[in-house]
């Protein structure tokens, strides 16, 4: 066994450990050194590309977990003792340090998890942005003070002082799909606001997670203040969550983990963005062009693994028929699946693994056998799902029901646009929902009426801008994330009221 410097790193900046036959099997952060962990146990990080091993995450024991939470909790008071601008000063450099390897993060994630150059690129620029907008976010929160005498029956005398403090520890569990953007976005609030953080990246994305915890750590995070976990959530994930030591959890990922998760951290606050499952109403008076262009990019994009894809459509018949003939139009042109690595390829590769593509690939052959129609795609090969759009789909099929994780767009027809709502708000989730009309009043209001956390008016849905508040309703989450509310979130009030003689 010998230890190698990652090419385009500096040669301390992350070593993993190879013997130069096998891939790499990198390490874990215990806050002071990175480890390969005591068991021996590691799992394969497999490209969906081609199914290689890119590298091998260890699996860590509850006693090295344990490890990792003492080490947090004992350096957070410090760090939450350290002036702002040192750690706004923290941040930045971290922003620097991502845009500075910016080329060498897009290829780790590339073959890590199969997002396209471009997807992977806009990532890893986008998290170094975020990061200096918290940083600069952070310095413009104020405390308050408040006088008795505003309240009825009370005289001068007491003042509330009211101040932000951190909870202690924050666990960060980020996504695959997002295994950079996802974890900075709780990592860099949970700091700024004086919390140590432990991070448990996604098995799939791992590596890419595992290089950002370094770069936090080479910008000046000191010991203890951030750590990293590795493990298979059914393996570890119990056991972290549960952690007496861990004062909040932040989460993304499915509705069924959070849901979980949830239950095994009572009484802790939680900030979670889980499955969206969003829904699309296409009104009368819509631009069909405009309509059928958002609904291929909002259901395309990185093959549909995205918790704000589009996943299914609701609108008359007669609109139906003229949008799938306009998207027919448009597919050519804006999709073309292949390898991510390939320039011609569009919006579409493989997805996670074949063991997801295998339950796509189930879940519209379920959803055909029960009356639905394939007006495109529905093949599989390996790992790759081809785009697929189906008509005739009900609410209560397989490939709406449940949240699909994949390049598949659904048409729902409906006999008013009330229907359309009742469909929305009973669904068990409510991440976003789109409305397209050339009307906004009606846009604005009919919006009203939707149970979901966010809703666009002739858009996709998104995330960003990353100031605007996001958030999930039902089953899609709890919390509010965006700049300002993710800082005010990873933080509590503590008011210490003084009572001035009179």
């Amino acid at each position: 066994m010998v230890t190698i410097s990652l090419p385009g790193m500096p040669a301390d900046f992350f070593e993993p450990i190879s013997d130069h036959k096998t891939p790499p099997t990198y390490l874990y952060f215990d806050g002071t050194s990175w480890k390969p962990g005591e068991s021996g146990k590691t799992v394969p990080v497999a490209s969906p590309i081609d199914g290689s091993v890119v590298g091998n995450l260890p699996v860590v024991t509850p006693k090295e977990i344990d490890a990792v939470m003492a080490a947090a909790t004992s350096s957070q008071p410090a760090w939450e003792a350290t002036p702002l601008y040192k750690r706004v000063s923290v941040m930045h450099l971290a922003a620097d340090w991502i845009r500075q390897f910016e080329e060498y993060l897009t290829n780790v994630m590339i073959r890590e998890i199969g997002k396209s150059a471009g997807e992977a690129k806009s990532e890893i620029v986008r998290t170094a942005d975020l990061i200096d907008y918290f940083a600069d976010e952070a310095e413009a929160l104020r405390g308050e003070t408040i006088d008795s005498d505003n309240f009825p029956g009370y005289e001068k005398g007491k003042i509330a002082i009211v101040e932000r403090v951190a909870h202690g520890v924050v666990l960060a569990i980020a996504p695959f799909n997002y295994p950079v953007n996802l974890s900075a976005s709780k990592i860099a609030p949970a700091l700024l606001m004086g919390n140590s953080v432990v991070v448990k990246p996604p098995t799939m994305g791992g590596i890419s997670g595992l290089h950002l915890v370094r770069i936090f750590e080479k910008a000046g995070v000191p010991k203890g203040v951030i750590t990293a976990v590795t493990g298979t959530g059914d393996v570890i994930g119990d056991y972290v969550v549960r952690h007496d030591a861990v004062s909040m959890v932040a989460f993304t990922g499915s509705s069924d983990t959070g849901l979980a998760i949830a239950g095994k951290a009572p009484m802790k606050p939680l900030l979670f963005e889980c499955g969206g499952n969003n829904p699309v109403v296409v009104m009368p008076d819509a631009d069909m062009g405009v309509t059928a262009h958002e609904i291929i990019k909002g259901g395309f994009a990185y093959s549909g693994q995205r918790c704000t894809g589009i996943k299914y459509v609701l609108t008359t018949k007669a609109i139906r028929e003229q949008l799938v003939e306009m998207m027919l139009k448009l597919m050519p042109e804006m999709v073309k699946a292949g390898d991510p690595r390939s320039p011609d390829t569009k919006l579409v590769g493989p997805v996670i693994s074949e063991s997801a593509a295998r339950h796509i690939e189930e879940v519209i052959e379920a959803s055909v056998k029960n009356g639905a129609t394939i007006v495109m795609g529905g093949k599989r090969t390996g790992a790759m799902i081809e785009p697929t759009i189906l008509t005739g789909v009900l609410p209560t099929m397989p490939v709406i029901a449940k949240e699909t994780f994949g390049p598949v767009v659904s048409f729902v027809d409906v006999n008013s646009f009330d229907e359309a709502v009742t469909i929305i708000n009973n669904s068990s989730y409510g991440l976003q929902a789109s409305v397209f009309t050339k009307d906004e009043g009606t846009g604005i209001v009919f919006a009203g009426k939707l149970h979901v956390g966010t809703v666009q008016i002739n858009g996709s849905p998104q995330r960003g801008p990353d100031h605007f508040p996001f958030l999930g309703v039902k089953h899609s989450g709890t919390g509010v994330q965006g700049v300002r509310y993710s800082l005010e979130a990873m933080s509590r009030i503590r008011p210490i009221v003084l009572n001035k003689p009179q």
